[in-house]
């Protein structure tokens, strides 16, 4: 077990976890985790998403973010929005 302390990074609190750590859990600069909350207890478990890169980032790829979108959704903003003029 390593102890690690909460630190203030701008207007965001974050620990910093040790490259021992890190590299027991396969993770990295860029990996995403999922966090919860269980008995009194944060746990971190990392996500197997594909990635890559732009610029200096890792970025989850776009047809991993939308495999399981089925093209049906039908957004109803358009419908509340008071008419501008023009429009068809």
């Amino acid at each position: 077990m390593v102890n690690v302390t909460v630190q203030r990074w701008g207007n965001s609190e974050g620990i910093r976890i040790p490259k021992e750590l890190r590299e027991q859990a396969g993770i990295h600069a860029g990996s995403m985790l999922n966090a919860e909350y269980v008995d009194g207890t944060i746990v971190l478990h990392p996500i197997s998403v594909r990635t890559t890169q732009i610029g200096t980032y890792r970025v989850p790829r776009l047809e991993d973010l939308f495999a399981d979108y089925n093209g049906t959704y039908q957004g109803e903003e358009w419908q509340t929005a008071p008419s501008v003029g023009g429009e068809a």
